[in-house]
C-alpha cells in the first residue's frame, strides 16, 4: 500500500522531470543500469506471480530489439490471484502531448508456449487517471514465437484517453488464467504516427571521425536530410569481423562516446541509418581507434568539454535560447538554464569547440529574442515558446522569475566581456546586451516597506503571494550583487546585509519569542558595518516590521569544521552557484571569508555523505543532493564533489577520478555526468541538469584559467559594488 502511494507521488511529479538522450515520444528503449529497471513497478496477489528485483521488472542485455537491453516479463496467471506492471516515463521535462492519430507501438519476443489469449493486457496512465485496458493479442498481425512481433494500437482505442496530454505510465495486467510460467520480452515501447516517412535508405551512413581519451571512444557522423532516417545505430568490434550493435541514439545527436575496456587495444566501429520500421541503411566504412591512458590534464580537460557539449548541441535554432528537451514538438526555452548554457558555452568558445562567429551568432540571437519577449519591468518568465517569443505557463499562472532573470543578466554581462573587440558586431551586441540591463527595475520586485529584499518570483495576479524572499547562503548572493550593481534601478548597499545575509523565515517573518536574538544581532551588525555600509534602521526587517535573523546567527562546529549558517541544509550546488562567477579569494566581510567558508562546507559536507550509507565503500565518492533516510534513498549528485576542485584540488581530482572508474558507464556519455545516481537502489538518472553541467565544466575551467572569474570581476558596474561591499585585505 505504501508503495502505491509513493508511485501516485512519482506520477504527480513526472512533469518535474528532465529527459535522457531519447526521442519525447518514446516511453522506453534501454535501462541504463542493467539487472533491473528502476522505472518500474510490480505487484501480485494470491497465486499470480511476476518476476521483479526489489519490485521492479528485470532487465535482459542478452535478448533485445535496439541495444543495449530489454524489459523481461515472466509471470504467473492463476485463477486465484492477479498481477500488475507499470512502465513509468519520465524522460522529459515537457513531456510528449499524445496526437489523436498517434499509435502506441512496442516490440514483444514471446520465448514460452504462450497464445495470444495468454499475453497481457495493456493502459495507459495520465497522471492520475488511467484509460481501458486493451488485449494486446488483439493487435498482433503475424503471431509467432521466438521473433520479434510489433504490435501497434491507435491511442483513439483507449477508453479515457485525453488528446493533448502527456502519458506518465504504461500499464499491464494478468489476461485470462493459466497454471504455465510465459516469458515475454518488451522493447522500444513509444508513440508514433500513422503515417511516418517510408522513403528506403539506400545510401551507405557515413562514420566521419573517431577518436579518443583515456577508455572513452568519441564517434562523430554526418546525417543527411532525408526524412525517414529515425536513427543512429553504432557497432563495435574487437577484431574487425563480429561487431555487435552497441548502442542506438536519435538522429539530433551527431556524436557519441563508448567507453571500452582496455587500454593500448585497437577497436572497430561502423554505423547504420534506421527507418521508423527499424531497418538499416548499408553501413558506414570501418574505423579503428587505439586507446591509451589519459594523463590528469588531459582528463580534466575531456571531462570539461563533455559537459559544455550539452550547452552546444541543446538550443533552439530560432532563440538561440536554451532548450530543456531537444527532440520535443514543443520549442519551450528556459530563462534560468539559459544563463548557465551562456557561461558554458564562452568556455567551449574559449576552446574552440565552438567557433568565436558561431558563438557570437547565437549570442546575438538570444539578445534580439529577448530585447521583444514579454518582460515585466525588464524582468522575464521562466519559460518562452521558443518560435513565438511567448510566456509559457506551466500551472497557466503568470509570473516573472526574478532569480532566473539575475542568472541569464549576470551571465550576458560576463558574454559582453567576452566579446570586447573593437567589431560592429561584437560592438552591437554589448550595447543591446547593455539596453537589457539598464531597463531592470529591481526595487520593484522588493518588497513595500523593505526594499532591501528581493523576491524570487512575481505574478500580477497575486503579486509575490507564491514567492519566497531571496536570501542565505546559495544563489541568493549573485543576484543581490547584481541588483545593487545595476546603473538605472540599483538596490541599496544596504541589501547586501538586510537581503542577502538575512534569514528570511516563512516568507519574511520570525518568530516573536526571538525578538531579543534578533535585536541583538541587528545592533551587532550595524555597529560593525556602518563604516561600509549605509544600512536600513531595519536589518533584516520584514514588511510589517518583525525581525528576521542574520544567516551569521547560527555558526557551528559540524563534523569538524565551524558552518556559518550552522548547517549544511543548502546543497553544494547552491552554495557553489555564487562562486562559479565570483572568485571568492579576497571576498571577506565583516563576518566571513568565503574562501575559507567554501573550503570548510566542501570539508563537512564530505565527512557528512561518508559517514551515510549511500551504498559506496569508497570515500572519493560523495555528493548527497538529496536524502530520504526513510526509504534510504540518496541521490548522489558527481557536480557537487568534483566542482570542489578549485578549492580543495585533491578531493575534487580524486572524486572525479572515481565517479569515471566506478561508474562511468552508466553515469557519463558526451554531455558529461548524468544528474545522480543512486548506489543503494541501482538507480541511476536519464537526464542531465544545466546547473550541474555548468558547475562541473566552469568550476574545472576557473581552476585552470579563471577565466570566468576574470570576465566578471572586470565588469564595471560590478567591480564597483565588490569594492564596496568585501573588505580590502
Amino acid at each position: 500500500m505504501l508503495k502505491k502511494y509513493f508511485y501516485f507521488l512519482f506520477l504527480l511529479i513526472l512533469p518535474l522531470l528532465v529527459r535522457s538522450e531519447s526521442y519525447p515520444e518514446v516511453l522506453f528503449d534501454n535501462s541504463i543500469i542493467n539487472g533491473s529497471y528502476a522505472k518500474s513497478m510490480t505487484n501480485y496477489t494470491g497465486e499470480s506471480w511476476i518476476q521483479s528485483v526489489s519490485q521492479s521488472l528485470p532487465v535482459s542485455d542478452s535478448l533485445f530489439f535496439t541495444p543495449g537491453n530489454s524489459l523481461s516479463l515472466r509471470y504467473v496467471s492463476s485463477p486465484n490471484g492477479k498481477w500488475e506492471a507499470s512502465i513509468m516515463n519520465d524522460k522529459q521535462k515537457f513531456q510528449y502531448m499524445i496526437s489523436k492519430d498517434d499509435h502506441l507501438t512496442f516490440k514483444l519476443f514471446v520465448q514460452s508456449n504462450t497464445d495470444k489469449t495468454q499475453l497481457p493486457q495493456v493502459a495507459l496512465q495520465q497522471n492520475e487517471m488511467r484509460t481501458s485496458f486493451l488485449d494486446i493479442g488483439s493487435f498482433i498481425d503475424d503471431f509467432a514465437f521466438d521473433t520479434w512481433l510489433n504490435v501497434s494500437i491507435p491511442v483513439a482505442k483507449f477508453e479515457g484517453i485525453e488528446i493533448g496530454k502527456a502519458v506518465s505510465a504504461l500499464l499491464l495486467e494478468q489476461n485470462g488464467t493459466s497454471a504455465m510460467t510465459h516469458q515475454l520480452f518488451i522493447d522500444q515501447i513509444e508513440f508514433l504516427p500513422r503515417n511516418f516517412p517510408k522513403v528506403k535508405l539506400s545510401s551507405a551512413a557515413i562514420l566521419s571521425k573517431l577518436s579518443s581519451v583515456d577508455k572513452q571512444v568519441e564517434l562523430v557522423w554526418q546525417l543527411p536530410l532525408t526524412p525517414s532516417i529515425r536513427y543512429v545505430k553504432i557497432y563495435r568490434s574487437e577484431d574487425k569481423v563480429n561487431f555487435q550493435p552497441i548502442a542506438i541514439l536519435p538522429i539530433y545527436m551527431q556524436k557519441c562516446l563508448n567507453k571500452v575496456n582496455e587500454y593500448n587495444k585497437t577497436y572497430y566501429y561502423k554505423i547504420a541509418w534506421v527507418d521508423y520500421n527499424y531497418v538499416e541503411s548499408p553501413f558506414s566504412d570501418v574505423r579503428e581507434i587505439q586507446t591509451k591512458k589519459g594523463t590528469d590534464a588531459e582528463m580534466l580537460g575531456f571531462i570539461r568539454d563533455a559537459h559544455v557539449n550539452y550547452f552546444i548541441d541543446n538550443y533552439d535554432v530560432n532563440s538561440g535560447m536554451f532548450l530543456p528537451d531537444r527532440g520535443n514538438r514543443q520549442a519551450i526555452v528556459s530563462t534560468n538554464e539559459t544563463g548557465y548554457a551562456i557561461l558554458g558555452l564562452l568556455v567551449a568558445g574559449e576552446h574552440k569547440l565552438i567557433s568565436r562567429q558561431a558563438l557570437l551568432s547565437r549570442l546575438t540571437r538570444m539578445v534580439k529574442f529577448l530585447e521583444t519577449a514579454q518582460n515585466h519591468h525588464g524582468v522575464f518568465t521562466t519559460f518562452y515558446d521558443g518560435r513565438l517569443g511567448v510566456p509559457y505557463y506551466r500551472d497557466s499562472i503568470p509570473t516573472y522569475d526574478i532569480r532566473g532573470t539575475s542568472h541569464l543578466m549576470e551571465s550576458l554581462l560576463v558574454a559582453r566581456e567576452y566579446f570586447s573587440k573593437d567589431d560592429s558586431q561584437e560592438q552591437l551586441l554589448r550595447e543591446n546586451i547593455t539596453k537589457l540591463w539598464e531597463r531592470i527595475d529591481w526595487p520593484y520586485f522588493t518588497g513595500v516597506n523593505n526594499t532591501d529584499v528581493l523576491w524570487d518570483k512575481w505574478s500580477p495576479i497575486d503579486s509575490t503571494a507564491r514567492s519566497k524572499p531571496l536570501g542565505g547562503f546559495n544563489e541568493s548572493l549573485s543576484a543581490y550583487i547584481l541588483a545593487m550593481s545595476s546603473p538605472t534601478h540599483p538596490l541599496a548597499a544596504s541589501a547586501y546585509m538586510n537581503g542577502f545575509a538575512t534569514k528570511h523565515i516563512d516568507a519574511g517573518y520570525f518568530p516573536d519569542d526571538s525578538n531579543d536574538l534578533a535585536t541583538e544581532i541587528k545592533m551587532k551588525l550595524r555597529d560593525s558595518l556602518a563604516q561600509s555600509i549605509s544600512l536600513n534602521p531595519l536589518i533584516g526587517g520584514t514588511e510589517e516590521g518583525n525581525p528576521a535573523v542574520s544567516i551569521y546567527a547560527d555558526d557551528k562546529v559540524i563534523f569538524a569544521k565551524n558552518i556559518a549558517g550552522g548547517n549544511l541544509a543548502e546543497s553544494l550546488v547552491s552554495v557553489y552557484r555564487p562562486f562559479l562567477l565570483m572568485n571568492p579569494s579576497g571576498k571577506v566581510d565583516d563576518f566571513v571569508d568565503y574562501q575559507k567558508y567554501l573550503k570548510d562546507y566542501i570539508l563537512a559536507y564530505k565527512r557528512r555523505d561518508n559517514e551515510l550509507n549511500i551504498g559506496t565503500r569508497f570515500t572519493d565518492i560523495w555528493g548527497v543532493e538529496r536524502a530520504d533516510s526513510t526509504h534510504q534513498r540518496y541521490l548522489v549528485n558527481p557536480a557537487i564533489s568534483i566542482a570542489s576542485y578549485p578549492f580543495e584540488k585533491e578531493i575534487g581530482l580524486k572524486a572525479l577520478r572515481k565517479f569515471y572508474e566506478e561508474y562511468a558507464d552508466v553515469l557519463f556519455t558526451q554531455y558529461g555526468f548524468r544528474a545522480w545516481i543512486d548506489i543503494r537502489n541501482n538507480d541511476v538518472s536519464e537526464s542531465y541538469r544545466a546547473r550541474n553541467q555548468a558547475t562541473i565544466a566552469i568550476m574545472l575551467e576557473n581552476a585552470n584559467s579563471g577565466m570566468i572569474w576574470k570576465l566578471y570581476e572586470q565588469i564595471p558596474e560590478i567591480k564597483k559594488t565588490l569594492a564596496t561591499v568585501y573588505l580590502k585585505k
